[in-house]
Order: C-alpha cells, then sequence, then structure tokens
C-alpha cells in the first residue's frame, strides 16, 4: 500500500460500483483511507450506507464519515417520495435536457465537503468515481470539473495548509473498463449498491441500473448482482 508514497486519502463514496472501484484504487496508492459520504435525501440512502459498512471492512478503510445535508430534498427524482425515478425505456437522455434525476449542483456541493473535510485530516488526495460514462450526460463528471475544482482548491484553503488534490481515476473509463478495473484490484464491487431506489434487490431497470448491468456484460465478467425484475 502507499504505492504514491501517500499518507492519507479521502474517497468521496456513494457505495456504488464507481466509487466503490476508485475507493480500491485510492487503498491501494494510500496508508490510511478514509470514506466520506454524503446523505442527501437520496431514495436509497440506506442501502447506500449499509454498503458502505461492507466496503469500508473489505478495503480496511480507517472510517466511514457520513454527513446530512437537507438542502437537495424534494429537487429531484432522487430526492423526492413524490417523484418516480424514469425506469426502462422511460430513460431518455440528452445533453440538451436536464433529466428528472440530475440533482443540481451536487458534485460540486459534495467535493466542497469532501476537501474540507480532507484538509481537517491534512489528506492529500481526495479520490472520487467520475466517469466518462455518466460525463455523456452529467458536466460534474468530467475532466475539466476537476482540473478547474482542483485549480480552486489551490485557493480554498487555509495559506498554511496544502491544498488536497482531486484524483478521479476512472474519468476516461466507460463501466466496462471500470469493471475491468475493479476485477485488476479485487474490488469488492459485490457489495457495491448502484440501485437508484431502496428495494432489497438492485430493480434492474432504473438508469443506473441499466449502467451497471451492461459493464458487466461488455466486460464478460460475471455479474454478482441481484436484480428483482430479471
Amino acid at each position: 500500500m502507499g504505492d504514491d508514497g501517500l499518507k492519507k486519502a479521502v474517497c468521496l463514496c456513494s457505495g456504488g460500483l464507481d466509487s466503490t472501484v476508485a475507493a480500491a484504487v485510492a487503498k491501494q496508492n494510500c496508508q490510511e483511507l478514509h470514506i466520506f459520504h454524503v446523505n442527501y435525501g437520496q431514495k436509497a440512502q440506506a442501502k447506500e450506507l449499509e454498503a458502505i459498512g461492507k466496503i469500508k471492512g473489505a478495503l480496511g478503510a480507517t472510517d466511514v464519515v457520513s454527513v446530512e445535508i437537507d438542502f437537495f430534498r424534494n429537487l429531484s427524482a432522487l430526492t423526492s417520495a413524490k417523484a418516480i425515478i424514469p425506469v426502462g425505456k422511460e430513460i431518455k437522455l440528452d445533453s440538451k435536457i436536464t433529466p428528472p434525476t440530475w440533482v443540481f449542483c451536487r458534485n460540486l456541493v459534495f467535493v466542497s465537503l469532501a476537501a474540507a473535510f480532507a484538509e481537517y485530516l491534512n489528506a492529500e488526495r481526495i479520490y472520487v468515481g467520475f466517469n466518462a460514462e455518466e460525463g455523456l450526460s452529467y458536466p460534474d463528471n468530467r475532466p475539466e470539473f476537476v482540473d478547474r475544482f482542483n485549480s480552486l482548491l489551490q485557493k480554498a484553503v487555509a495559506s498554511f495548509s496544502r491544498p488536497p488534490q482531486i484524483d478521479a481515476p476512472l474519468v476516461n473509463m466507460n463501466k466496462a473498463d471500470i469493471v475491468r478495473k475493479g476485477v485488476e484490484l479485487m474490488a469488492p464491487m459485490h457489495l457495491s449498491w448502484s440501485c437508484y431506489l431502496n428495494g432489497k434487490k438492485h430493480c434492474g431497470e432504473c438508469e443506473s441500473c441499466q449502467h451497471r448491468r451492461r459493464g458487466f456484460k461488455e466486460a464478460g465478467v460475471a455479474d454478482p448482482t441481484e436484480y428483482a425484475l430479471l
């Protein structure tokens, strides 16, 4: 461990496939891994926390820090009890139209919170699961976002602190590449939770489940996930 000479790292983790593989990369590169999670009113928050607890144990992370923010409640299909999340053929991704699952400025808020925690810990890196597949629809998953936020961090911490840096090791990968990387690192992908819903099993039909299913299929890797409707 600590191949990059990193002492401490924070991984912004939802408990999903991408951030689980990013956490495995972080663990490989640092001596002390802290998992950072945000409860923002999402439907699947209980399942996310359950998954993260298991992932922490599998990776030997130091701790899990979960913060609660209520601002996003009812602002997205992900956070509204009344709004229905699109499934199956209802899902239409268009770069010119905001999807109902978009959470306004979510990653900007989340990485800011993670950066505050990283500065407090004097951690050198903040790992995130941003990737090319989500980057097609969500601009806060793209390399430009990472580069600009890292530039901002140079001026955002105390003058006596060393600015932590965002590290997005999957930012140029699609889901199949991420699954292959997870296999390479023996990441606990089987413990991750990707579904937007809070069921006993992954629904298999929401946007996130569809990406997950396709990723394992295209990677030629057996999918360990139990889906409710398959």
